[in-house]
């Protein structure tokens, strides 16, 4: 196992706590979770319209619904979303509370107050490990979609998107540096007091990094997103009804991929923390 990854060693960290519900399950239940999420989103859109165009018929695509039995599938879905939401979270939440509580029940005093902090850390990866993976599925799985159903557009998509991955991969590096730094400066922290005002300016700039990368997100997803219809008119590509909802499609997937994204960047920020438990 890469020991330098973050997300590997979030995943490690996991398998080698006893007593709780295993990866594939968790994982399982987060990623159904976030393709429910989008879902009632995108399936709302032709139930507006027809309200909106006062017809009798929902339209998806070739098929035709009934309004009333589109309602209530749309009703029937919102409520499995509803529950598999509630446990979704309570599964991500009590894990982790039941992971602190052994930590503190069994671990030494000594051993408990040295790793407190690097332990309590860890364990927060793991929030963002599921997180990351619940926007991370449905990301693929709408963007995919989205791309099969209009390549041409998808293609220009991408293409933009491509060009992106120059700056933010050097922002992901300067962001990586500086929480290496934090980490290493945060672990000498209570040995050396004298470090203290490095230890602020690393923590500041990881700070500043972080907000950067994190508010990128609309910028970068509607800027493409404007682009990439420009370029399509320029071109001739015609836009119906079915292209505006696939377009709407890859608009949702694009935000969940990069919330995957952050999420990952906010693991590899605790890798520092996530190496102690490596071996």
């Amino acid at each position: 196992m890469n020991h330098s990854n973050g997300i590997a060693l979030a995943v490690n960290f996991y398998r080698r706590q006893q007593n709780i519900p295993s990866l594939g399950w968790v994982l399982a239940v987060s990623g159904i979770s976030g393709v429910l999420e989008t879902l009632p989103i995108l399936l709302s859109l032709p139930l507006i319209r027809t309200l909106f165009l006062n017809t009798e018929q929902v339209f998806l695509g070739s098929i035709q619904v009934e309004v009333a039995h589109y309602v209530l599938a749309l009703l029937v879905l919102l409520l499995l979303r509803l529950f598999v939401g509630i446990y979704s979270q309570f599964l991500n939440a009590s894990t982790r509370i039941q992971l602190l509580a052994h930590f503190r029940a069994n671990s030494p005093q000594s051993e408990r107050q040295r790793l407190k902090t690097v332990f309590g850390k860890s364990v927060q990866s793991i929030n963002f490990l599921l997180v990351g993976w619940s926007q991370l599925l449905p990301g693929l799985l709408f963007s995919g979609a989205g791309i099969a159903l209009f390549p041409e557009f998808g293609g220009i998509i991408l293409g933009i998107l491509l060009l992106w991955l120059v700056p933010m991969r050097v922002l992901k590096n300067r962001q990586d540096q500086a929480h290496e730094h934090a980490s290493t400066l945060q672990s000498a922290l209570d040995e050396n007091e004298s470090i203290t005002i490095d230890w602020r300016d690393a923590r500041y700039k990881a700070a500043r990094l972080d907000s950067v990368n994190k508010n990128l997100r609309e910028f970068i997803i509607v800027s493409t997103l404007i682009v990439a219809l420009f370029l399509s008119h320029a071109l001739g590509l015609s836009v119906s009804d079915n292209s505006l909802l696939i377009i709407l499609m890859l608009l949702r997937g694009m935000q969940q991929l990069f919330t995957a994204y952050i999420m990952a960047q906010q693991v590899s920020a605790l890798r520092g923390f996530l190496k102690e438990f490596a071996h």
